[in-house]
């Protein structure tokens, strides 16, 4: 005797309370008799049969899994198909929310690889800057290399710096123009 031979296939509460009791043989009935029609009923949902696939296979075992919790039904049919629509439309959600966090993880790596990034050029800019400054230092007297403190750096007037240094205004100009000079020079030749 088959299984099919086991139950009237019109008599689908018997069988499913034959399913909520327990009974294997039931459930592997209602395996059978109705894999096929989800499975092309899926296919109206979408095209990826890999994933009607799983979702059916997550069905049945939901099903079996909580058979001890599950309502009766008078239609089969149509419970599984219901079944099976929740199934791949919760799939389809939480392939959204994954892209949704994969491209929010993904933009926030960028960013900070961006922002790391960003710091590996400003330090390897400011490190160039750096050695240039130096090099300019280099070219300029120790006269001068005050001169251009007090003024750039220390941010004193011409006046301020002549009476810091007791030397005139004129020379102090005269000085710091010269210093100006040199280093125009420099950038001149670097280009």
């Amino acid at each position: 005797m088959t299984i099919i031979d086991m139950y009237s296939t019109d008599d689908d509460v018997f069988i499913w309370n034959e399913f909520l009791a327990g009974n294997d043989r039931a459930y592997e009935f209602i395996y059978n008799k109705y894999v096929q029609a989800l499975f092309t009923y899926g296919l109206t949902i979408t095209c990826d049969e890999d994933l009607v696939k799983d979702c059916i296979h997550d069905v049945f075992i939901h099903l079996y899994e909580n058979r001890k919790n599950l309502r009766t039904t008078n239609n089969i049919k149509l419970y599984l198909l219901a079944a099976l629509k929740n199934s791949i439309l919760m799939t389809f959600r939480k392939q959204q929310s994954y892209r949704r966090i994969k491209n929010s993880i993904f933009q926030e790596y960028r960013e900070e690889s961006d922002t790391i990034i960003d710091e590996i050029i400003n330090s390897e800019e400011e490190a160039e800057q750096q050695a240039l400054v130096k090099h300019i230092w280099t070219l300029l007297t120790s006269r001068q290399k005050e001169i251009v403190y007090y003024r750039f750096v220390a941010g004193l007037s011409l006046n301020e710096i002549a009476e810091q240094q007791n030397i005139g205004y004129q020379s102090v100009a005269n000085i710091l123009y010269r210093s100006i000079k040199k280093i125009k020079k420099f950038y001149s030749k670097s280009d």
